[in-house]
């Protein structure tokens, strides 16, 4: 996910923990609208805390400088504020696992042409013809991330998720289970930890 997208989130309910995550809808008879609603209401979290400071510049830290996949990151954020959920490692690897093929085939190449654009734009004089063009691209990568969140989900029994004392405890572990299937560099701790307190506070 880049981080310049989300300029602008609509805000989420007022009670007291909205800045945590709205709550995971009830479970109900189809799969299809159980995994439509929490996408929604996972889609409205990540707009919601984009819009807050510093959240974006973190998000795109942790991708481009960590190699961390952010809508894992948000997943982790999410379900730990709505339902102190923990997403343990097989939780983690089941969700990527669902949402690899949109990621591989859609997101992570209309990002290599969108950033293309961004950068050959900047080169050329300009034009109504490339500024639409750099938007419908952008545009087409916020629905290729929320298909990707949507298949995340579709791989998650959120029912079966483990569940922790708090929602601090509970992203604490979840983001430990992610750094250490994903390996990541150093710092990204110190990252995610700055992240937290920039989407919840």
């Amino acid at each position: 996910m880049s981080g310049q997208h989300f300029h602008q989130g609509p805000r989420l309910g007022t009670s007291a923990r909205s800045d945590q995550g709205p709550a995971v809808p009830p479970v109900g008879d189809g799969a299809s609208v159980q995994v439509e609603q929490h996408a929604a209401a996972l889609w409205d979290y990540s707009l919601h805390i984009y819009a807050k400071p510093g959240v974006a510049a973190s998000c795109l830290a942790l991708q481009d400088q960590h190699g961390c996949d952010v809508n894992t990151v948000l997943l982790c954020l999410w379900l730990a504020g709505a339902r102190s959920a923990i997403l343990a490692v097989s939780d983690i690897e089941a969700a990527q696992h669902s949402a690899a093929t949109a990621n591989e085939r859609f997101v992570q190449p209309v990002r290599a042409v969108r950033r293309w654009m961004k950068q050959w734009c900047q080169g050329t004089p300009e034009s109504e013809i490339n500024a639409a063009a750099y938007a419908a691209l952008k545009t087409a990568e916020l629905h290729g991330e929320r298909l990707v969140q949507s298949q995340m989900l579709a791989g998650l029994d959120l029912d079966q998720l483990t569940r922790a004392e708090s929602s601090e405890a509970a992203v604490q572990a979840s983001f430990a289970n992610y750094c250490t299937l994903a390996s990541t560099s150093g710092g990204v701790a110190e990252e995610l930890g700055e992240l937290v307190a920039r989407a919840w506070h």
